[in-house]
């Protein structure tokens, strides 16, 4: 049973959904099905140490969706 990411088209919502089989999903907020699957980093474990989600690139951000252009939401 995966979890991918969404963004709702209608609400403008970022959310993370647990998908069975061949469940519709369906936006948690305003119950919408007009929904685009984002790309996520899958979390790793190598050798004890746990992959960052959130790699900083050169131009500021981390490459995410949720991120855009003007840098990454997960930097301080």
């Amino acid at each position: 049973m995966p979890l991918y990411e969404y963004h709702c088209l209608d609400c403008n919502e970022p959310f993370e959904l647990l998908v069975r089989g061949s469940e519709t999903p369906h936006c948690p907020d305003c119950e919408g099905t007009r929904l685009e699957k984002l790309l996520s980093a899958p979390a790793a474990h190598i050798g004890g140490h746990e992959l960052p989600i959130c790699q900083p690139m050169p131009a500021g951000g981390c490459g995410l969706p949720q991120c855009g252009t003007g840098g990454c939401m997960m930097e301080d």
